[in-house]
């Protein structure tokens, strides 16, 4: 009597690795930016307030490009999208190089092309979760999805590692040609995947495209999950500065050495979300958040690097497979024709939740210590994972 086995899922097209490198340009490009601006907020002279509507002012035309972007995508194609982006925030990033000469920036100007560049900035992202399906063999859509996150953990590594050294080298206003670098990359990649052979897609037959109230609420409420998770995320991208100075004493070293080690964590527990996504991705996702929050709270209480260290690197861990199991249960879940919608909204709205929780983090921080800011996010956290393990749809496959 032979055992069944399961064949091994086939390889990853050469075109699917040209789209994660895509993405992870686009991405790192995306938050070297925040980091940046977030860095140099307090040396240039702005207050807290100010630098909650500079993260607003970046993040919430993100809400109008994800929203119509995504739609885009599902109409003109992905491919053409994404080498729009890459094409707008090339041009951006040279505009900040200019008006940073001198080492000092106009707070208006940097207002206005942070807007822009929140504009184009969703079209690379729904455009690449929409070109997945379309690119990778269908049986290895979850070892796609994991590849492709690639581009959701390594930005933050990599923008951690980079902010110090670009700063500190090329000068305020120079740091910005590594974006506008990545973005000139991003253009290249796009236009080599104009020609690259794609898998046909099969539309969800009618009947399961009009039944779907649960379906429906599946999705409405991973989706709901991953803004709570975002927005109580937010508040450590501004306080942790503040943070690091204050309660741990520590510089630009220490800053970016809890960063990086939160993106290495994240990119060494990426490959597990292959296997997280044939699981439960709801209950999967939400006892994530809820571990994340319980991880992140012993923070407040620390004034140690080494605590807030190993704090960060197994939050790191916790969130790495988070992005790749949401993705791959939104693609099983909704019909392929509304992928570009369905992403772009998605990412219209993440991409507004974590600013939007930085700049409470800004506001407080003219208000409170770090501590309790931090404890307040790590909470809240939880409470949003308890709050999604309490919609019965989410606990099913």
């Amino acid at each position: 009597m032979k055992l069944a086995t399961r064949s091994p899922a086939p390889r990853l097209t050469v075109a699917t690795w040209w789209l994660a490198a895509a993405w992870t340009l686009a991405s790192t490009a995306d938050s070297f930016l925040l980091f940046v601006l977030l860095w140099i907020a307090e040396p240039q002279g702005w207050s807290g307030t100010q630098t909650a509507v500079l993260v607003i002012a970046m993040r919430l035309p993100t809400l109008a490009g994800g929203i119509l972007g995504g739609r885009a995508v599902d109409r003109f194609g992905p491919v053409p999208m994404m080498l729009l982006d890459g094409m707008v925030r090339t041009a951006l990033m040279g505009g900040l190089i200019i008006a940073g000469i001198g080492g000092t920036f106009d707070l208006r100007i940097v207002l206005a092309l942070g807007a822009a560049a929140g504009v184009t900035a969703p079209l690379s992202y729904a455009a690449a979760r929409t070109l997945v399906p379309r690119l990778a063999p269908p049986e290895s859509l979850a070892k796609a999805n994991a590849l492709l996150s690639v581009g959701d953990q390594l930005p933050m590594l990599l923008g951690a590692i980079l902010t110090g050294p670009a700063l500190a080298l090329l000068g305020t206003g120079t740091a910005f040609v590594l974006p506008l670098l990545m973005m000139l990359g991003v253009t290249a990649l796009a236009i080599r995947l104009r020609n690259a052979p794609q898998y046909e897609q099969t539309p969800a037959p009618q009947g399961v495209r009009s039944r779907g109230t649960r379906r429906s609420t599946r999705v409405i409420g991973l989706i709901a999950l991953s803004v709570a998770y975002y927005f109580t995320y937010g508040p450590y991208e501004t306080v942790l500065p503040y943070y690091v100075r204050e309660q741990l004493t520590s510089g630009l070293g220490g800053y970016t050495l809890l960063w990086a080690l939160f993106g290495t964590a994240a990119l060494l527990t990426l490959p597990t979300a292959a296997a997280l996504s044939r699981h439960r991705p709801g209950l999967v996702n939400a006892a994530g958040a809820i571990v994340w929050g319980v991880v992140m709270l012993p923070l407040a209480f620390t004034d140690h690097l080494v605590v807030a260290a190993i704090g960060f690197a197994a939050a790191g861990a916790i969130w790495g497979p988070y992005s790749a199991v949401e993705t791959t249960a939104l693609h099983r879940w909704t019909d392929p024709a509304d992928h570009g919608r369905i992403f772009g909204t998605q990412r219209a709205l993440l991409a507004l939740a974590a600013p939007l929780g930085a700049a409470v983090g800004a506001v407080a921080a003219d208000h409170f210590p770090p501590a309790p800011i931090l404890a307040a996010s790590a909470i809240g956290c939880t409470l949003a994972g308890l709050g999604a393990c309490a919609i019965p749809d989410l606990r099913r496959r």
